[in-house]
């Protein structure tokens, strides 16, 4: 004789219809906690989180506005900067950082001003300024 349980079944045959019921209830908890942790952990739910992360995004791939810049530095407003109006181009673009600036050094001012001037008249004009982000802080590769 088998055994029975509260409903008269036995342990095999109470354990083959009750299998898939639990199965089913494990691989749907097991779903929910992915889910959950899923969405808990990748901050989709932050609004503010997404936004900052977009706002610095877009700051990281906007390049300088070299017009705004140049424009500061002609104090004069003769469309046009002498090199001691250019010295003082780190009060409008951030000195370069990082390992890349370590090892170039220094910023020599008037050597850059000196390569940028392509005409030699010791004066920058607005199009020939256009090229002192890429003299003074280089693309990252």
């Amino acid at each position: 004789m088998t055994p029975s349980g509260p409903t008269g079944l036995g342990g095999a045959e109470m354990r083959m219809r009750l299998f898939p019921r639990v199965l089913a209830a494990g691989v749907l908890a097991a779903s929910a906690v992915l889910l959950l942790g899923v969405s808990d952990t990748s901050g989709a739910d932050d609004p503010a989180k997404e936004k900052a992360k977009a706002k610095a995004k877009k700051k990281k791939a906007e390049p300088p506005d070299t017009a705004a810049m140049f424009k500061k530095l002609d104090t004069n407003s003769d469309g046009k900067l002498d090199l001691d109006e250019f010295k003082n181009l780190f009060t409008v673009m951030p000195m370069p950082k990082g390992k890349k600036a370590k090892s170039m050094g220094p910023v020599d001012l008037e050597f850059v001003f000196k390569s940028l001037d392509a005409n030699g008249d010791k004066t920058l004009s607005t199009e020939e300024f256009k090229g002192v982000v890429a003299a003074v802080a280089p693309p990252k590769k």
